[in-house]
């Protein structure tokens, strides 16, 4: 019940018998306190319609609402209140107040039709629908306005559906120029447990769906079947967690096989620059594996299937005679899944135009003959092997060269031994005298046990660009070491602190003049003496002949060097690469209290001045006096860096931070930042840096 102080005093009270002489007097005061509280209601109604005249609206709806604690019996205050949400556009605040004063009037009251009345034209102007997309200029709507409301924070067209499909739903005129700003398709991201029903509504129009958890329940499969997805090109699980009924879910994918030319499955997303392994691990629970034989049945039409999910590699129940010519990209990954040499030969035959094949684990690596024999079109190969006991059969192929064809060499190679027996360098030296002429990326993680084998050591590489040299035990020295002055044309060396101190020659090595950029992963370094040997390592670059070619530069540490091994100790020997441009500092794991970031900035500006981009894994996005530092850099154009998902966010899901916000607006010389997080983004933060400087490309790793 509605109650006001006013409400018992402005009623007549009732006199004793004996007192009825005063009856005229009281109720000639009553009738005085009802008048000067209808006075009050209408000077304050006149004062609320002048305030609302004058656009100031919180004084406005303040005097309504004095109004209504004064008299909650009378519509004055109710119909006022509505007047001025309905005067901001705010109708549905309107109706409210109009609910709240049918509420506490009586229903025979004057004042009760006016308020039915009020609430009648807001709920009209609330269906109301301007049109004015339609009077924009085209290309306003889809570059500015569009972008502008659904929030891509990773630039690459992939909506949430939650983002895109209100929009949609407004008007036959928005969905039009919607559809024309996705180009005629749609891309949407999945971020729950259970699949939008206005997605359905769209799915013809659906191109990709990307989910980034799947673990409960049959919902995603389900959807696949009763789903009109009849334009479905790609379909992309980050996060497929160990659900029971997985052949219920690949067998799903046939709804959507006819189309399906992209296919993506992992067992946990991926974060940049995390601590990790090349390919990824295993979760703790028990995976029923994925039938790669079932998923290319279903969807007989893949380009590229790509799976770091538990997987049965095992094609013994297909005939013989069934093969998928379309597949050219092929990544299965995943450290419980054993690949052995007749499962290996049996997918082979079976995909004659894979042009890349990554595959983890392999039992011993497969002779290149082999390979190509039956995918000839092969370019690009990635192994990772662990074999536990040396194959007499292994080089049965080797020298079977009717297979290799002039000019079909391979052009990416990457070879990485998982085991003990270090002997996986035998294959890889038969494997570089066919295709060291075609190679433009190499990457070994190699132990050589040889006995410096002059016809390997001699081997040229005309077109090798990239080149990535790892060590698996620090017994032996690195396979390919001697790689780096054998490549004129190298551009990129990434390498191990480890393979530089085993292979002391590198400290005198002459680089070649077209190498532009170097990372050197420092894990283990951990004395002065392993400082100096990086320190002389880089030295190599400055006595270059034609000068320093490095511009781009990454050091990635670890935490077990301490203070005695930080980039501070490094800075001397950074400050000597006169051509550097683009610096990344990284550790692994992350430990920011080990050095001072702050100061080490401070130190770097003097030392490198010319810096364009930086890259560093420390949390910069809440400390001002770093972002001030950075301006400091005059031609710094590029950012990257890490950000946890909390942040100055209010409850309206804007920015709150007004130093930070000063800190990047005014940072004049910035034209990208790259950001990225192990948990969640904070797209807040993103979407408000992209609406205040449109001039930044700003995007969420």
């Amino acid at each position: 019940m509605i109650h006001s102080i006013w409400n018992d005093v402005c009623q007549q009270p009732t006199l004793a018998a004996n007192h009825q002489h005063y009856e005229k007097h009281v109720s000639d005061s009553t009738a005085q306190l009802q008048q000067c509280i209808s006075n009050i209601l209408a000077l304050l109604d006149d004062r609320a319609s002048v305030l609302t005249r004058c656009v100031n609206f919180a004084a406005a709806l303040r005097d309504a609402t004095a109004m209504q604690e004064i008299s909650p019996m009378s519509p004055l205050g109710y119909l006022r209140a509505a007047t001025i949400y309905s005067e901001q556009g705010k109708q549905q605040d309107a109706i409210t107040s109009c609910y709240k004063g049918l509420n506490a009037l009586d229903i025979n009251d004057p004042g009760y039709s006016k308020l039915e009345e009020t609430r009648l034209v807001a709920t009209q102007r609330t269906a109301r629908r301007i049109d004015f997309i339609s009077q924009l200029p085209l290309d306003i709507v889809l570059h500015v306005l569009f972008p502008m409301l659904m929030g891509d924070d990773n630039d690459d067209g992939v909506y949430d559906d939650w983002d895109l499909c209100p929009y949609l739903d407004v008007s036959r005129m928005w969905f039009e120029r919607l559809f024309q700003a996705c180009s005629g398709e749609f891309h949407f991201k999945l971020n729950t447990n259970r699949p939008s029903n206005r997605i359905t509504r769209y799915a013809q129009h659906t191109m990709t769906l990307r989910i980034n958890s799947y673990s409960l329940g049959n919902w995603y499969s389900d959807f696949l079947r009763d789903a009109n997805l009849c334009s479905l090109w790609e379909i992309k699980i980050t996060g497929l967690h160990a659900i029971k009924d997985v052949d219920y879910f690949v067998s799903s994918l046939k709804s959507v096989g006819n189309t399906l030319t992209q296919l993506t499955i992992m067992s946990r997303p991926s974060r940049p620059f995390a601590p990790r392994s090349y390919f990824t691990d295993t979760a703790n629970e028990p995976q029923p594996p994925l039938r790669i034989a079932d998923i290319l049945i279903n969807c007989p039409h893949l380009v590229t299937l790509h799976i770091t999910y538990r997987f049965d590699i095992d094609f013994s129940a297909v005939p013989l005679t069934k093969t998928w010519p379309q597949l050219t990209m092929l990544f299965l990954s995943h450290r419980n899944s054993d690949i052995s040499n007749g499962q290996f030969v049996a997918m082979l035959k079976r995909l004659p135009s894979l042009y890349k094949l990554v595959l983890y684990p392999c039992i011993e690596t497969q002779p290149m003959t082999t390979i190509q024999r039956y995918c000839p079109s092969m370019r690009e190969l990635e192994l990772v092997t662990k074999r536990t006991e040396s194959s007499p059969a292994r080089l049965e192929h080797q020298h079977d060269d009717q297979w290799i064809h002039e000019g079909a060499g391979l052009k990416r190679i990457t070879l990485l031994e998982d085991t003990q027996q270090h002997d996986a360098w035998i294959d890889m030296s038969e494997t570089l005298k066919q295709h060291h002429n075609t190679l433009v990326h190499l990457r070994l993680r190699l132990d050589y046990a040889g006995n410096n084998d002059h016809e390997i050591f001699s081997l040229e590489y005309p077109c090798l660009k990239a080149l990535n040299l790892q060590i698996n035990n620090l017994n032996n020295v690195c396979f390919g070491w001697w790689i780096i002055e054998k490549a004129p044309l190298l551009e990129e060396l990434k390498i191990t602190a480890d393979v530089i101190r085993l292979n002391p020659v590198l400290l005198n090595f002459t680089p070649p003049p077209t190498l532009r950029k170097l990372v050197m992963h420092l894990y283990g370094v951990t004395r002065p003496d392993d400082v100096t040997v990086i320190e002389r390592f880089l030295g190599c670059f400055n006595q270059q002949k034609e000068g320093c070619s490095i511009k781009h530069l990454a050091l990635r540490f670890d935490n077990r060097g301490g203070d005695d091994v930080t980039p501070d100790i490094l800075l001397p020997s950074i400050s000597q690469l006169d051509q550097l441009q683009h610096l990344g500092i990284l550790y692994s794991p992350i430990e920011p209290t080990l050095w001072m970031f702050d100061d080490f900035i401070l130190k770097l500006v003097k030392a490198c001045p010319n810096l364009l981009s930086l890259e560093t894994d420390n949390d910069i996005s809440s400390r001002a006096y770093v972002i001030k530092d950075l301006k400091r850099f005059q031609h710094l154009r590029h950012i990257t860096f890490r950000m946890d998902a909390t942040g100055s966010e209010s409850s309206k899901g804007e920015w709150d931070d007004s130093n930070q916000w000063y800190a990047f607006g005014t940072f004049s010389q910035l034209r990208s930042i790259r950001v990225w997080s192990y948990g969640e983004v904070n797209h807040v933060f993103i979407r408000y840096l992209k609406a205040h400087r449109p001039d930044i490309n700003v995007v969420a790793l």
